[in-house]
């Protein structure tokens, strides 16, 4: 069965997400902090960016951790939005990470992954 088209638009979602996190972990190399600072954000980076490659290419393994990181990430911004007073920042995040959800918990996706 070929990839839906949920799928590949949420993996594309996930890739945003994951090569926005490495850009931002540059930003904080060249803002001089410390490793242990940008080094946990260049891990988390590359995973997304891994997972996201791999629901391009069809792997159903991917769309799990994919759906762990939309929660983790709707959980930091609506605390960026709404606690922190920062909706500027947190409700795109929130949209974003909503939308990537909504395609990889899909019927074409659960039926994809086997599920």
């Amino acid at each position: 069965m070929t990839t839906p088209r949920p799928v590949r638009l949420a993996a594309l979602g996930v890739l945003t997400e994951g090569v926005v996190a490495l850009v931002v972990a540059a930003l904080m190399v060249a803002a001089g902090l410390t490793f242990s600072v940008w080094g946990f954000l260049v891990l988390l980076g590359v995973g997304i960016t891994v997972a996201g490659v791999a629901l391009l290419r069809g792997a159903r393994g991917a769309r799990g951790p994919s759906i762990v990181v939309q929660l983790l990430t709707l959980g930091c911004a609506f605390y960026a939005a709404v606690p922190s007073g920062r909706p500027d920042w947190g409700v795109p995040v929130i949209l974003l990470a909503a939308a990537v959800l909504a395609a990889l918990i899909s019927r074409p996706a659960r039926e994809w992954a086997g599920t």
